[in-house]
């Protein structure tokens, strides 16, 4: 057995190797130099009193770096240890960096003229020797690490000028200059060093990137003008910023989209308990030239534990939890997941199947029959666009068009729609086995109201049809009528001088605000079939005073009233009682291809019902 000295020796030794520093760093500061050993776990460079050391050249940060001490390696951070960044960066080697871990002969660079040279336990020795040496070695290493023509004055220790060179650092606006919040380039360094600060140095550490989009801001902008709306994002800015913990961030990203980084979280739900804090405190009114408005924001949710590689991809999947908050009511947050990622991929599929589906004429237009309840003849269609897909079959334009929307292929779509309903009504003009006269209901989407030469596109696409605008009824929902009231009021009224008949879709699902319609040119109303299939002899069913009252209160305005989804018989003779002007739904007939739709108009409405 060792004997009790030798164990204490031994100990002794061991202790004294702990006690050795992990190496030491030779900073240049201007024309001084300073040698500092690398003896703590976590040592501060900057401007401030704290700092372990002090630099005093223009352009360093208040805890400009951190060293951290981790598993026997040290790593170099930008800024500090909770996130906050630099002012004008950190390079190693010529090389921006947020985290780094430091190797033998490292060439730091703070601002211009200040450098550090790390070296390790076994240069330590040499420093005792004097400072000419390590100096002498800096100025080497910085002119072989830094080659352009810009050049620096370097005093040596034997106040001998030496010419050397440096990196030319662009200094990066960090501020958005509206809001005066970090912008985007400022947010997406600091989740870039927060990603590398939890892969290379602290596993276990939790954060969460918050996507923030402010709900139906472009009727802000479009009612208030946009000087209103610079206003509403400044004070919408500051009350963001107001509920951001010490440590936080909160940064604009360009328009109304905002972003959040939550840093240091106990666990995920801590996000959740912020957003809903969020949530709470964004939704009080804010005054803006004397208008009372109340802001609501959608936010998506990325947490760290899912393993984040990249700030881009962070950043796409909070976007992604952003829509669906968007998508299911607005005023809300959701949590990304994987399956909403599966999601983002097949709606990009989508995106690239639709765009061939155009190319490869595979949509298609369905004709569903519209139904005179007190005549009881047919008297016209409605055009329902269906996508043949190669692989997914007949899809609905429930799964495609908001898509289209989004990617604007809804103007491309939106014309051959209308171009190819108006030549089908064209060829049933023609058709000397179909008697009755009839109207092609079309439907028209937000995006396509917005367009400048709707009106001259529509009249002249009707005249080399050989049909009369006055055969075209454009179906609009109550919600797009609601979204932009000023700007829809002036296109209708434009069409309407053309001869275009306006019905309004799916009424009773949005504002259901008969106010509105007189000051409309609508000619005709959908009642939605929510509304109609819950329909029965129940005295106490509130679908039927709703109902009723539409279509009495429908009347007395002159506007004619629709009933859509009309399946049993007894939605047919209630309706009748209530002197429903049409009725249109799988009782007289699903929706039909071109070939079929021609055949029920010859054949004219069959009434086997005996109401």
């Amino acid at each position: 057995m060792p004997s009790l000295n030798l164990l204490i020796e031994k100990r002794k030794q061991t202790e004294k190797s702990l006690k050795q520093p992990a190496g030491i760093l030779v900073v240049k500061d201007q024309d001084e130099i300073v040698i500092q050993k690398l003896d703590k776990s976590i040592l501060t460079i900057g401007r401030s009193s704290s700092d372990d050391i002090i630099l005093r050249s223009k352009g360093v940060s208040r805890c400009h770096a951190s060293i951290y001490a981790s598993k026997g390696k040290l790593w170099i951070v930008d800024g500090n240890l909770k996130g906050k960044v630099s002012t004008n960066g950190l390079f190693v080697n010529g090389k921006r960096i947020s985290v780094h871990q430091l190797k033998p002969y490292d060439v730091i660079n703070f601002p211009k003229e200040v450098y550090a040279l790390y070296l390790t336990q076994q240069h330590v020795a040499e420093a005792a020797d004097g400072v000419e040496k390590l100096t002498r070695l800096l100025a080497s290493f910085i002119a072989d690490n830094h080659k352009n023509d810009n050049p620096l004055e370097y005093p040596s220790s034997a106040q001998q000028k030496t010419k050397h060179t440096f990196i030319n650092v662009a200094r990066i606006p960090f501020l958005d200059s509206l809001t005066k919040l970090p912008n985007r380039d400022s947010f997406f360094a600091r989740v870039k060093k927060i990603l590398e600060f939890r892969q290379k140095v602290k596993p276990d550490h939790n954060f969460a990137v918050l996507f923030v989009d402010v709900d139906r801001f472009k009727m802000i902008n479009d009612s208030l003008g946009h000087l209103a709306g610079d206003k509403f994002l400044i004070q919408l800015a500051e009350r963001l910023q107001s509920c951001m913990r010490e440590g936080d961030m909160v940064a604009r990203l360009g328009g109304d989209e905002f972003a959040i980084l939550l840093d240091e979280l106990h666990s995920p739900d801590e996000a959740i308990d912020i957003a809903k804090r969020l949530q709470q405190s964004i939704i009080k009114p804010l005054t803006i030239e004397s208008h009372e408005l109340y802001p609501s924001v959608s936010i998506g949710i990325a947490l760290s534990t899912l393993g984040y590689k990249t700030v881009e991809e962070i950043i796409r999947d909070a976007d992604t939890a952003m829509y669906h908050a968007k998508n299911t009511g607005r005023s809300r947050f959701v949590v990304f997941d994987i399956e909403m990622h599966k999601k983002a991929m097949h709606l990009l599929r989508l995106d690239g199947d639709l765009r061939r589906a155009i190319e490869k004429k595979q949509l298609q237009l369905y004709y569903q029959p519209i139904i005179s309840l007190t005549e009881r003849r047919l008297v016209g269609f409605e055009a329902l666009l269906r996508w043949n897909h190669p692989e997914n079959g007949l899809m609905s334009p429930d799964l495609f068009i908001p898509l289209a929307e989004e990617t604007n292929l809804i103007h491309q779509i939106g014309q051959w729609v209308i171009e190819e309903a108006c030549l089908q009504l064209a060829a049933w003009k023609l058709n000397r086995h179909i008697e009755t006269a009839m109207t092609m209901n079309i439907n028209i989407s937000s995006k396509q109201l917005t367009e400048k030469n709707l009106a001259k596109r529509l009249v002249e696409t009707v005249e080399k049809c050989g049909i009369s605008p006055k055969e075209i009824k454009l179906e609009v929902t109550e919600s797009i009528l609601m979204e932009n009231t000023q700007h829809s009021l002036k296109v209708l009224n434009h069409l309407k001088q053309a001869g275009f008949q306006f019905g309004i879709d799916d009424f009773g699902t949005g504002y259901s605000s008969l106010s509105y319609l007189n000051r409309f040119p609508i000619d005709t109303l959908k009642v939605d079939r929510s509304f109609i299939s819950k329909l029965d002899q129940s005295n106490n069913n509130t679908c039927i005073d709703i109902t009723h009252s539409i279509i009495s209160l429908a009347h007395s305005l002159g506007v004619k009233v629709v009933a859509e989804g009309v399946e049993r018989l007894y939605h047919l003779a209630w309706l009748q009682q209530q002197k429903c002007d049409y009725g249109q739904g799988f009782l007289f007939s699903k929706p039909l291809a071109a070939e079929d739709a021609t055949h029920f108009a010859e054949q004219g409405v069959r009434w086997p019902w005996p109401c």
